[in-house]
């Protein structure tokens, strides 16, 4: 409750405590001239507007209030919470020291906690709150302003009503109003509430009528109008909270102050909550059910209380709970008892959201539990699906293309290799379903390219028909290349871990519009010399279609309408392809002397003869995607 002392206690009151603020410096001179009878006089200079940050000196000894009447009392301990809320405002803690001033208010009204407490709150982004605070200076105590005084102030009100909308409330009934779980003041109003821009819960409670409640969107410099019709209610029940340990309490009900420990009233018939605070001790909210024509009696289970909070869930109109308790939509306000605490939002279109958090005695601001829309929910309308576009690439390798140069090891000696090996690249459009299965269509590029070195002993027969066969070893080295477009339909499901993480399988079957050549080099060497040879045909691309299935395993993150995926596929070629053209081997460039035959008269020969392209074989792809929903 805020007492409103005569003037001359005012103006002690103030006395004491303009010197923890700079900025009021020139009133602080003049108050204190004035305790004491003495002429102010004009200040020097117009003082910095209260927005300005205040410096915060010590405040100057004085002898403690001699014990006396309760307005005595009152006005020491005012002081006391004045200078606390001094020696937080100067290391930074605004939310604390704001709480101090507050109650110092509660005590004494005064110019210097009131403005302290109008400071904090713009440091805190509170600026309707602010504004309120910087309006009571100017008008329940303009009188302790001096002329430069009032026009500082007048300057940041100006200022901060540019930042703010206005809500006009009217109603059938005398009710509290709440908004954003803060009450606001009793109906009739004297004038609109200042809010911040954006939305925000509104409440109107009285007793027998059913609770109004609705979201208002509030524009910067708007007004914006609402006419709360509450219904009375056809029955009611009654609740008793009573504990003899905290007899005095203030006790809240659906957020609500509605009087002190011990208490009984008439509520509507359903589930409510309660809390309970005394000082620095209190509760967390409770629920309790009240059934029409009955008494309901509630327990109380108190502890120490951390500072206030807030608990915002976006969007406002979603279901919140507190330690399982429901506490209305949008958001709750007050403090908790230390120790650990659940937040959770529940709102259909949206998945459910969880949050775990310990108070501690240094624990402010707010806890904001944003939730993500559930896409496949029926609330968004009928609709069928959505269509998601992603670029993909990955490293496509495989042990081996089956090829005819590979399974010619058998019969030759393979000195060494490189398995097959490349990339994949495409573009992958999905149209995935509410129930999480998805048809796709793939469009891509393949490459794949493997090395082989391979040789043969053989022998030809000396020129000119003599009966010797002379040896020779052919040395081979094979470039395989197999490249293509590639194209995949298939189908999919995904099930959601989290609403921004799903895993997911696919199967796709497809075909790759391929060209195969093997890039043929080589030697033919006998005990003497050795002479290069070229293969007829050798590198001359195949062309075939070959046909594919792939089974893969994804990992998607979802990011809004983004999305990233990990995914391992695994290809099986299912088909043979076809036989390269490649003809004889024969010798380049040498010349052969048939009284002294050697590897230059080497005949062309059918050393790698119309071999495989590639056959049946498995492919590993490990890949990355990018993606966006439509």
């Amino acid at each position: 409750m805020i007492l409103r002392p005569r003037l001359p206690r005012l103006a002690a009151a103030a006395s004491l405590f303009v010197a923890g603020v700079a900025a009021l410096a020139p009133l602080a001179r003049a108050q204190t001239a004035k305790a004491h009878g003495e002429p102010s006089g004009p200040p020097a200079a117009a003082p910095e507007p209260p927005a300005a940050s205040p410096a915060a000196p010590e405040p100057p000894a004085a002898s403690p209030a001699a014990p006396g009447s309760p307005a005595d009392e009152a006005l020491a301990r005012a002081k006391e919470l004045f200078q606390k809320g001094n020696e937080l405002r100067k290391i930074g803690d605004h939310q604390r020291a704001l709480e101090l001033y507050l109650s110092s208010r509660q005590l004494v009204a005064s110019v210097p906690n009131t403005l302290n407490a109008a400071y904090c709150l713009e440091q805190l982004g509170r600026y309707d709150e602010a504004l309120e605070l910087y309006e009571v200076l100017l008008t329940e105590l303009r009188a302790e302003l001096g002329d430069a005084e009032r026009r500082g102030v007048a300057s940041t009100i100006t200022r901060l009503r540019a930042r703010i909308g206005n809500v006009v409330v009217s109603s059938n009934v005398d009710g509290l109003v709440l908004i954003d779980g803060r009450p606001r003041g009793r109906l009739p109003l004297a004038g609109p509430i200042r809010l911040l821009p954006g939305d925000h819960t509104l409440r109107v409670l009285k007793d027998g009528w059913r609770t109004f409640e609705r979201i208002l969107s509030v524009r910067v410099a708007a007004t914006l109008s609402v006419d709360a019709k509450l219904e009375p209610l056809a029955s009611t029940g009654r609740l008793r909270i009573e504990d003899d340990r905290l007899v005095g309490a203030d006790l809240y009900v659906d957020g609500a102050l509605i009087g002190q420990l011990p208490w009984e009233g008439a509520l509507a018939p359903g589930p409510h909550f309660y809390s309970v605070r005394k000082a620095d001790l209190g509760s967390a909210p409770r629920e309790v059910s009240v059934i029409a024509g009955q008494v309901a009696v509630a327990t109380v289970e108190a502890g120490p209380l951390g500072q206030e909070l807030r608990v915002v869930a976006r969007p406002l109109t979603a279901d919140l709970t507190i330690n399982g308790v429901p506490v209305g939509k949008g958001q709750w306000r007050g403090a908790l008892p230390l120790g650990r605490h659940t937040f959770e939002a529940h709102e259909p279109g949206y998945f459910p959201r969880t949050m775990r958090s310990t108070v501690d005695r240094t624990t402010t601001g707010e806890f904001v539990l944003p939730l993500a829309i559930d896409e496949a929910h029926p609330r968004w309308g009928r609709k069928i699906g959505v269509f998601w576009l992603e670029a993909l690439v990955g490293h496509a390798s495989a042990s081996s293309l089956h090829s005819g140069a590979e399974l010619s090891c058998d019969r030759y000696r393979c000195s060494s290799g490189s398995p097959p090996a490349g990339v994949l690249a495409g573009l992958r459009g999905s149209y995935e379903f509410p129930v999480g299965a998805a048809i796709e269509l793939t469009a891509g590029y393949l490459h794949l390219q493997a090395g082989l070195e391979r040789s043969v002993e053989t022998s030809f027969a000396a020129p000119g028909g003599g009966p010797d066969r002379l040896p020779v070893t052919y040395a081979m080295r094979d470039e395989l290349q197999m490249a293509g477009v590639t194209v995949m339909v298939g189908g999919s499901y995904r099930h959601g871990l989290f609403s921004w993480l799903d895993v997911g399988a696919a199967l796709g079957l497809g075909v790759v519009l391929a060209e195969t050549r093997d890039e043929v080099t080589g030697t033919a060497s006998d005990a003497t010399r050795t002479v290069r040879v070229a293969v007829h045909n050798g590198g001359l691309p195949v062309r075939s279609a070959a046909p594919f299935a792939m089974p893969e395993l994804r990992l998607r993150l979802k990011l809004g309408r983004l999305s990233a995926s990990a995914g391992v596929g695994v290809g099986f070629f299912l088909v043979d392809g076809p036989p390269h053209e490649t003809g004889d081997t024969y010798v380049v460039g040498g010349r052969c002397d048939e009284a002294s035959p050697t590897v230059d008269c080497a005949p062309g020969k059918k050393v790698v003869f119309e071999e495989r392209a590639h056959g049946t074989f498995t492919m590993l792809f490990p890949n990355l995607a990018v993606g966006y929903r439509f």
